[in-house]
């Protein structure tokens, strides 16, 4: 009881006052609506199972699969749709008492149910750091970091699945390293759960494994941890492969039909470098502060070997993966969006930076880079992905394209034509094609007025003030910045008190985690 009582009330932890900091701001970065097709299926199944009691929605090419019965289903896990349900019927009700659609509101609640699970990444993350002893004001900075300098803070808001999956293999992650066979269950039953909602996951339950069966301890320890592990797994699996047969009369068809066989591991050395660094996708682009975790790898393999091979591994799986996959970038989406779930596993070194970061400068130094990497983000959250895709893909002709930046600078084109209060009417000179007449160039206007979800900062507060007709809404996240504001303070106090209390001591010293 009192752990839930610290966790929901700020105290002298400087952590639980940046955790209150990102929920407040997740909140006011919440769209108001669904912003990617791609989770309408998932909502079109949980809608299908709370109303039919079935899991057949309307076939659509390239986004269900049929079935020799005739029935098309949704090729994506059922471990979103089933999280959906609760929203989808909250939605329903909220429609029959307000009149409005029940698209409406329930693809207004489901905005903020990414919120959630970005809360639990940073609580478990933060755990972590515990584990490894890292100091609190240290890893109130960290926190900082990765809540709000990363792109944890775009998909905080945004209506993908990623966020769930951050979530659920930090889960996996914390508990292994946590190691009690308590904390071992919880994050099988995570891990599977993690499988349900995106098959692929499957793939990493070797690694998991076999730093269970390797790691310092007795046999005996190692096997049973294993096994804790692996059981809700074991019942996951089972359960999806009869969900297979039940659909598709097939248990090893999980509805992305031939889809799942377009990998492509000759188009590595082409598509990883552009994952990484590439200012449509690049990963050290969205989230500059992830940079500075390239300096603390020695030091975290250092400290605390076998913890760094888990993350080390599980990272490197990832990026081959999404850059073997056939559509590598994700989609219309922010930055690379297939890497996502890993980054607090990107970011985690950075609690182990080589001993200059101590010093009060060093220390400056990297809050400056979060703050840089922090307002990197801002052009992303307001300024919504899709119009950016539609004007470079659709609006632009194709030798007008060829002048076009990249999605990275266009956000802040567009974020920058926002605040000048124009309305959705670019001309093609402010996205750098130029007028060159003897090249068949001429400077038009690009008109997206009628896209009305392209209209003004992509936010909720923005969608209900235009939907219900009171533009005092537009104003109401500056009830946000003075929460911030008042957090700010009693963080910069809880933060003196734990520097002086923990003045004498090293963070990630690495006692080894097998002796917490």
């Amino acid at each position: 009881m009192n752990r839930f009582v610290n966790l929901i009330r700020p105290g002298c932890r400087p952590s639980n006052y940046v955790l209150w900091m990102c929920l407040v701001v997740y909140v006011f970065s919440a769209k108001g609506y669904l912003q990617l097709s791609d989770t309408d299926f998932s909502v079109q199944t949980a809608q299908a199972i709370l109303t039919r009691g079935q899991l057949n929605i309307p076939y659509v090419f390239l986004s269900t699969l049929k079935a020799p019965s005739g029935k098309s289903y949704s090729k994506y896990g059922i471990g979103l749709p089933i999280y959906y349900l609760p929203f989808v019927a909250a939605g329903d009700g909220l429609a029959l008492l307000s009149g409005r659609p029940a698209s409406r509101t329930t693809g207004f609640l489901l905005s903020f149910a990414n919120i959630p699970f970005a809360m639990l990444t940073l609580i478990l993350f933060s755990k972590l750091l515990r584990l490894f002893e890292v100091s609190e004001a240290y890893s109130s900075l960290c926190l900082a970091g990765l809540g709000l300098g990363t792109l944890v803070w775009q998909y905080a808001g945004l209506d993908s699945g990623e966020e769930m999956q951050m979530a659920l293999l930090m889960l996996a992650v914390y508990a292994v390293i946590r190691w009690t066979p308590r904390a071992v269950l919880i994050g099988g039953m995570g891990f599977g759960w993690l499988f349900l909602a995106k098959q692929l996951y499957v793939l990493f339950f070797p690694v998991f494994a076999m730093y269970l069966l390797t790691r310092r301890g007795e046999m005996r320890q190692r096997v049973q941890r294993a096994m804790l592990f692996t059981i809700p797994l074991v019942f996951a699996g089972a359960f999806d492969l009869w969900l297979n047969y039940i659909r598709f009369r097939n248990p090893m068809e999980s509805g992305y039909g031939l889809e799942a066989t377009l990998f492509f591991p000759q188009q590595l050395w082409r598509t990883v470098p552009l994952l990484l660094g590439s200012f449509d996708k690049g990963l050290f682009i969205y989230c500059p502060v992830l940079v500075l975790a390239l300096f603390g790898w020695r030091s975290f393999a250092g400290a605390y070997r076998e913890e760094a091979d888990l993350c080390s591994v599980l990272i490197i799986e990832n990026l081959l993966l999404a850059g073997a996959w056939y559509s590598w970038e994700g989609g219309w989406s922010p930055g690379p969006r297939l890497l996502v779930p890993f980054i607090p596993l990107w970011f985690l070194p950075i609690a182990f930076l080589p001993g200059w970061w101590r010093s009060a400068m060093g220390r400056r130094f990297i809050a400056f880079v979060v703050l840089i990497s922090a307002v990197s983000q801002i052009a992303g959250i307001l300024v919504k992905d899709q119009e950016i895709h539609q004007i470079k893909d659709n609006v632009l002709t194709l030798r007008e394209g060829r002048y076009a930046p990249s999605d990275y600078v266009m956000s802040w084109i567009l974020l920058q034509h926002k605040l000048a209060g124009q309305k959705e009417i670019y001309r093609t000179s402010d996205f750098g094609v130029p007028d060159n007449p003897e090249n068949g160039l001429h400077m038009r206007l690009l008109d997206l007025s009628s896209y009305r979800s392209f209209a003004g900062m992509n936010v909720w507060t923005e969608q209900l003030a235009r939907w219900s007709g009171k533009p005092v809404l537009h104003w109401l996240p500056i009830f946000g910045l003075f929460l911030i504001g008042w957090l700010a303070l009693d963080l910069q106090k809880a933060l003196k008190a734990a520097t002086r209390k923990h003045s004498t001591q090293t963070p990630a010293q690495g006692k080894g985690v097998a002796t917490l």
